[in-house]
């Protein structure tokens, strides 16, 4: 987690707990592979992200048994750190190389740390980031949905399995470099991470049932509402890049993946998580990758273009409409087919049609 958010007062805990959906939710667009382990080192949790990348069972992998998953040049290092770490009870960084389903090694930096209850170290909660591109200044985060089993028992049971279950969760979120937050049907902040809270420099009850425009600035809280709005209208995940100014003067660039998620009533609201990319731009020493989706890279007025050809409107009817010359209409027409990869009318359409851009079927 970076120093800025780490340095924050921890003591700030959003109210109310958000169900434990939310939770397995936000685990599954974490772009990591996370787990967890015993005091002794032990890993006892592995995330889908895991059994994805290495194509093997969660029993397999648990105990030492990920040890599979490590290039063989790389294993007496990181036994040797990882021993060293649960023994001190100090933090644990290293880079190693981890095979994937195909038999194919990536570098991946793996990092955890230990939580405690009364100065015990109760449980380590790890993750490991897929590097190989990153180490050629080409890519700042990998993409991934992770998501986790629910376990069904008795009643009695399974209640305390979902409290503890919750806890975990909320405990690997706090090890995590993200904030989160939940809105309500109309995009009012219904539950906010306390490092959201934290990064934000705002009391919680300024923040809960307030939209966007109440705790961001006008430019900003724009372009949060034009996303959510995407979300509801496509019924699915939306991931943009976006700049901050925190409490402290600094600006922080994020990567964002925002989902739909139920309120309390029932209505579709939006869920986000946000990670902090500073550090990885700037080690880097380049620009954020441009990770919005094709529609998101268009222009409003290549967008307006778009609409109106695939509703069947020729060049002259859409320079009329927009007071453009035909001309100028096929180079907005030639210049947005280019930014998204089409050649030809009938897949335009097929696209626009996929995105909610146009009414015709």
């Amino acid at each position: 987690m970076p120093d800025r958010i780490v340095r924050q007062r921890r003591s700030v805990r959003a109210d109310p707990a958000p169900p434990a959906s939310f939770f397995r939710q936000m685990v599954d667009a974490l772009p990591h592979m996370a787990w967890t382990a015993r005091p002794d080192g032990m890993v006892e949790f592995l995330n889908k992200r895991v059994l994805e990348y290495t194509g093997r069972a969660h029993k397999e992998l648990e105990g030492w048994g990920w040890r599979s998953m490590v290039h063989p040049d790389d294993w007496d290092r990181c036994l040797e750190r990882w021993t060293k770490a649960y023994k001190t009870g100090s933090p644990y960084e290293l880079e190693y190389r981890l095979r994937r389903h195909d038999g194919r090694y990536s570098w991946h930096l793996a990092a955890a740390m230990p939580v405690r209850e009364d100065g015990r170290i109760v449980r380590w909660v790890g993750t490991s980031t897929d590097i190989e591109n990153q180490k050629r200044a080409e890519r700042l985060l990998g993409k991934a949905r992770e998501s986790l089993e629910s376990v069904v028992a008795l009643r009695a049971s399974a209640e305390a399995q979902n409290r503890a279950q919750q806890e975990r969760l909320r405990q690997l979120m706090d090890a995590m470099p993200a904030i989160a937050w939940i809105k309500d049907s109309k995009l009012r902040i219904d539950w906010a991470s306390g490092s959201f809270v934290r990064i934000l420099g705002k009391p919680l009850e300024e923040i809960i049932g307030r939209d966007d425009f109440a705790i961001w600035p006008k430019e900003m809280a724009e372009r949060f509402r034009e996303n959510d709005l995407r979300v509801l209208r496509l019924n699915g995940p939306v991931r943009n890049t976006a700049s901050t100014q925190l409490s402290d003067g600094s600006i922080v660039q994020w990567l964002t993946v925002k989902f739909p998620f139920p309120d309390a009533t029932g209505a579709a609201g939006v869920a986000g998580i946000g990670f902090d990319v500073t550090a990885e731009i700037a080690a880097a020493g380049e620009a954020a990758p441009d990770v919005r989706s094709p529609v998101e890279r268009l222009s409003g007025r290549e967008r307006q273009v778009l609409q109106m050809i695939v509703d069947g409107m020729t060049s002259a009817e859409v320079g009329e409409r927009l007071s453009l010359s035909p001309k100028s209409v096929d180079t907005y027409r030639s210049r947005l087919m280019a930014k998204l990869g089409i050649e030809d009318l009938p897949t335009l359409v097929k696209f626009a049609i996929r995105h909610g851009l146009t009414t015709r079927r």
